[in-house]
């Protein structure tokens, strides 16, 4: 069984405003069970914000 994973749903509500997709989608993309350009530029979205929580929290 594949573990599921923990997303920060901040993150990914804005994501689903920014591409107009699923939050399935965007999970999925996260997970890597879809892969096309979208799931690639959400991939990327959402590790920059992230990190950009992280450098918020941890300043």
């Amino acid at each position: 069984m594949q573990k599921k994973g923990s997303y920060n749903s901040l993150i990914v509500d804005r994501l689903k405003k920014k591409y107009g997709v699923s939050r399935r989608y965007i999970t999925m993309s996260l997970s890597g069970d879809r892969v096309s350009e979208t799931s690639d530029s959400i991939k990327k979205d959402y590790r920059r914000l992230s990190e950009r929580i992280d450098q918020a929290l941890n300043s």
